[in-house]
């Protein structure tokens, strides 16, 4: 029986680590998602949506190194503040997150803003 669950592992494996698609047999990247040709259909990838004052709730020590990277997109910042990480969020708009700026503290840094709000 072990050997018959150790050959089960050692197979389903590589599936583990395989690349991912999405509307796709045979995926290009780590993750590709094609987009379906129906023209009902709403196409395109959501970021994570938070306010300001959902951010600032999280703290300055959640994002860190291995979030190097992240992307989120800030909806709202009528709320929150501009302190330490937050420090260049004054608009809405999609922000990627710097863990090497300010000495390794990490910033939200501006992708793409739609300017003060």
């Amino acid at each position: 029986m072990k050997k018959i669950i150790s050959c089960f592992l050692i197979a389903t494996s590589s599936v583990v680590w395989a690349q991912t698609g999405i509307n796709t047999e045979n995926p290009k990247a780590t993750l590709d998602i094609t987009a379906k040709k129906d023209i009902l259909t709403i196409d395109g990838l959501l970021a994570p949506r938070l306010t300001r004052a959902e951010l600032t709730e999280k703290g300055n020590t959640l994002y860190g190194a291995e979030q190097d990277g992240t992307i989120i997109y800030i909806n709202d910042i009528s709320g929150g503040d501009t302190q330490s990480q937050r420090k260049n969020i004054d608009g809405k708009g999609l922000y990627i997150f710097d863990a090497d700026a300010a000495n390794k503290e990490g910033r939200w840094m501006c992708l793409f803003c739609y300017g003060f709000a």
